[in-house]
This record gives structure tokens, C-alpha cells and sequence, in this order.
């Protein structure tokens, strides 16, 4: 049976994990849970850079993948849901990742949201302004989605450029930013476009084209996108218009809004059984949710729920079994610790991860 790119994406997470997590794990990450526990794992992992790239998958699609890749004896399941990359399976990954590698640029996490926003917009204004130089005004946008239809409206209403200055300038940017990118990635990017004289053609469309498979030219479309988000980062006086495009929808605060919530009643020194009253929540998911901000907020110190002796006796026992399974750990230092304790002091070593 012939396998796509997308079994060769699965074969590479399930490698991350290494046997830690059920595939249900990895489903959610790939579809993007915002989940405390799907982040931990996504930072744990190191595969924080394939969050949320494939936000349609189903449970069926995921689930007739990994009956695939059994079929070709690439991984061994067990009756617990998890599965392990068998010798074969190691070295069909190897072999693909040498001809098609994890495109560089790829942050599920970072840049997820941001860069679908940024697409809309940046594609719907290229449309719009692709029609406007030929005068052209009875064509369908390429989106109905009425908030970034508004934001193409507001932006020409307010920017303080002429036709022909947004224009040019718009040119510049796009251009300053696929010089940078691979020929196949550029090539892709502007095959996506729509102007007044040509629809943008699908994944598969531009797969076709290329004798490449749809999930790579996926990925390298995106790959593309990030890094023009990363590039207006790092050089936004070089790109004011992605400046622009951008600046309402990208958030620097990584978490989710109910650890938010329980942030604040954190840091006014109540415990966990009474943030767990006050918001009537389980103590379990107030524990998922100081875990998440331990790992995300460098300023946070979990102090009062792992002091740092028990911290450092904690991490001496992960340096020495190599693992991320938290009842080993436990079991190795005779369930003298909790495993919320356990999970802080990965969190904390995440950090610098």
C-alpha cells in the first residue's frame, strides 16, 4: 500500500513520543486541542512546531493512517491505544525525512492563528487590489468570512498611501519576503494567489503540477507563511504592511483563557482547593492549568506547590530513567511526590526547552 507524506508526519511524532503517549496524544496536537495537557505535551515532545497545522483532521482519518502504517508493519499497537515505531518504521522515516525534511520554519504553536489570519488578509488584498489597477469591481472575493472582508475595507480606508503606493509597497514586501524562501516554497506561495486574471489553485491542484505530494505542499505553503510572520517580528520597520495585517491577532501571552483565569486567583495566594470551589472546576483541572503556567510564564514560580530540593531530587530521577512517564518516576522515588509535583518539575525544565 502506498503511503503519503502524512504517514511519514505521524511516524515522526509518534518517534518524539517515543512510546509516552497514546496516538490520541498526537491527534490532538496535530489538530490543535488547546488543551493544558496537549501544550505540555507539544513543549515536552518537542513538537510544539506541529500544533495545530491540520485543524480538519478527523478521528477517522487519523485512525485509518495508523491502521496503514501497521498494515505496512511500520509500527507495532498495543491493545492500550499506544504505538511504537518498529526498526522498519524507523528507518521508512529516516529515508523520507532525507527527501522531503520538516520544513525549517514550521510553529504550529506560535504562529498558528496568526498565520491564518494573516493569509486571509494578505491574499483578499492582494485580490482586491489586483482588481482595483484594472478597474474591475464585479468579482467574488475569495473569502465570505465578514470580519477580514471589513478589515480589507478599513485598511484601504485608512491607509495613507495612494493606489499606486500600496501597490509598489505591497510588491516590495511580498517580494523582500520569498526571495528568502525556497524556490518549491515561493513557487507554491504565488500559485495560491488569486488576482483579477487567475483563480488560486488548491494543495492538490499545485501537487499535481509538481509531482508532489499534497500534505508536503501543505506544509511548505505554511512554512512560508510563518516565516514571513517571523520576518516581520524580527524587521517590522521592513515590513509595515505585514505590520499591519497582523498586529490585532498575534498574542505573545501563549496561555489558554481559562488558566488565565486561574492565574489570578494563583498569584493572590489561594490554593487549589479553593480555586477549584471558587470556579467550580476540578482540583485536577486547576493542577492542568498551574502546570500550563509554569511552563509558559517564565515570571511564575510554582514555590508553594514544589519546593526546590524536592524540584531537583524530581529532575535527578527523570535525568537518570529517561522518561517522561510520570508513574515511573513516581514509583522510583517510592510515591513520595504527587504526580502534579512530578508534571511541575517537567514543566520547569521545559521552560528552557
Amino acid at each position: 500500500m502506498k503511503l503519503d507524506y502524512f504517514h511519514t508526519v505521524l511516524l515522526y511524532c509518534l518517534d518524539q513520543i517515543n512510546g509516552e503517549r497514546t496516538v490520541s496524544a498526537i491527534y490532538h496536537l496535530l489538530n490543535g486541542k488547546k488543551s493544558s495537557q496537549t501544550i505540555q505535551d507539544g513543549k515536552l515532545f518537542n513538537l510544539t512546531h506541529m500544533f495545530g497545522l491540520f485543524p480538519k483532521l478527523s478521528r477517522q482519518q487519523t485512525d485509518a493512517a495508523w491502521e496503514k502504517l501497521n498494515k505496512n508493519e511500520l509500527i507495532d499497537i498495543l491493545p492500550d491505544n499506544q504505538c511504537f515505531i518498529n526498526s522498519k518504521g524507523k528507518e521508512f522515516l529516516l529515508k523520507n525525512l532525507a527527501e522531503r525534511p520538516i520544513p525549517n520554519d514550521l510553529n504550529g504553536w506560535k504562529y498558528g492563528d496568526a498565520g491564518k489570519v494573516f493569509w486571509r488578509r494578505l491574499s483578499l488584498l492582494i485580490q482586491v487590489m489586483s482588481n482595483l489597477s484594472y478597474g474591475r469591481k464585479g468579482y467574488l472575493p475569495i473569502t465570505k468570512n465578514q470580519e477580514e472582508l471589513q478589515w480589507v475595507k478599513c485598511f484601504l480606508k485608512q491607509i495613507n498611501l495612494t493606489k499606486s503606493e500600496l501597490n509598489n509597497r505591497l510588491y516590495h514586501e511580498l517580494r523582500q519576503a520569498l526571495l528568502l524562501q525556497t524556490t518549491k516554497g515561493a513557487t507554491i506561495f504565488v500559485q495560491r494567489l488569486t488576482s483579477s486574471i487567475k483563480i488560486g489553485l488548491t494543495f492538490e491542484q499545485i501537487a499535481y503540477k509538481h509531482d508532489e505530494d499534497p500534505t508536503y505542499t501543505f506544509l511548505l505553503f505554511w512554512n512560508v507563511i510563518h516565516n514571513m510572520i517571523q520576518l516581520q517580528q524580527k524587521q517590522s520597520n521592513e515590513y509595515e504592511l505585514f505590520t499591519q495585517m497582523i498586529r490585532d491577532k498575534f498574542h505573545s501571552d501563549a496561555l489558554t483563557t481559562s488558566t488565565k483565569i486561574t492565574r489570578s486567583y494563583v498569584l493572590q495566594g489561594k490554593n487549589i482547593s479553593e480555586i477549584a470551589n471558587i470556579r467550580r472546576l476540578k482540583e485536577s483541572t486547576i493542577e492542568d492549568h498551574i502546570v500550563e503556567l509554569t511552563l509558559h510564564d517564565h515570571h511564575y514560580s510554582p514555590s508553594m506547590f514544589l519546593q526546590e530540593n524536592d524540584f531537583q531530587e524530581i529532575m535527578v530521577a527523570i535525568e537518570k530513567l529517561q522518561t517522561h512517564q510520570l508513574r515511573k518516576v513516581r514509583e522510583f522515588l517510592d510515591n513520595r511526590y504527587s504526580y502534579f509535583q512530578i508534571r511541575l518539575a517537567y514543566a520547569l525544565s521545559g521552560r528552557a526547552e
